[in-house]
């Protein structure tokens, strides 16, 4: 009887001593949208060789991952990585008013922050801070315009970004080690000719451990 009782309890007691246990890794899951807004100008339009300056707003598919590790009950470092698919966007020529419509590259984006979180509870929210690199993938392409005109995109001369990022979240608790959270990010990148302006909703889960 009494092995009986030992084998029952014994791994009652080190669950239980594990939940009690402040659980300082926290790895997310999730997935959304990135709202890429509008950069240009026609300023910069030149025939043969810049004829569509403005690249319009478009919202691609988002799909992340981030580990996170407690520094303290309401600090952590956070080691995300996002790869963003592409969408259909179509330009416009400001001269003749020709279109095209082409799919954006896709990108693999890390970045290291830091989050901090308000208060606890079974609601949680928490502030973003932080920033890394993005890659491009983009590939030399050839379209056709409205007017029937063959639109060459070339290869960019930087591939790699630097991007400063900001935002806010939610932590929903659903169990011991089991959170829901819904997040917005905005993005400023630094790219080659100028800044682009991104606005990241995603929607995901997170474990504790």
């Amino acid at each position: 009887m009494k092995k009986v009782l030992f084998t029952v309890l014994i791994p009652v007691l080190l669950v239980s001593f594990s939940f009690g246990q402040e659980k300082r890794f926290h790895l997310s899951f999730f997935g959304g949208v990135n709202h890429v807004f509008a950069y240009g100008s026609e300023d910069d339009y030149m025939m043969g060789e810049n004829d569509f300056p403005i690249t319009p707003a478009h919202t691609p598919l988002d799909l992340g991952a981030a580990l996170a590790y407690l520094l303290t009950e309401n600090l952590a470092v956070e080691l995300r990585g996002d790869f963003t698919f592409n969408s259909m966007v179509t330009f416009l020529d400001p001269s003749d008013q020709d279109t095209v419509e082409i799919n954006t590259s896709k990108h693999f984006s890390i970045s290291l922050n830091l989050l901090y979180q308000l208060f606890k509870g079974k609601i949680r929210p928490y502030i973003v801070l932080g920033g890394g690199i993005d890659k491009i993938f983009a590939e030399e392409e050839s379209y056709i315009s409205s007017y029937g005109y063959e639109i060459e995109f070339g290869l960019l001369d930087r591939t790699i970004d630097l991007f400063a990022n900001t935002g806010f979240g939610l932590y929903f608790w659903v169990a011991p080690l089991f959170d829901v959270k819904i997040e917005t990010r905005y993005i400023f990148m630094f790219a080659e000719s100028e800044s682009i302006k991104s606005l990241n909703v995603v929607v995901g889960f997170m474990f504790r451990f």
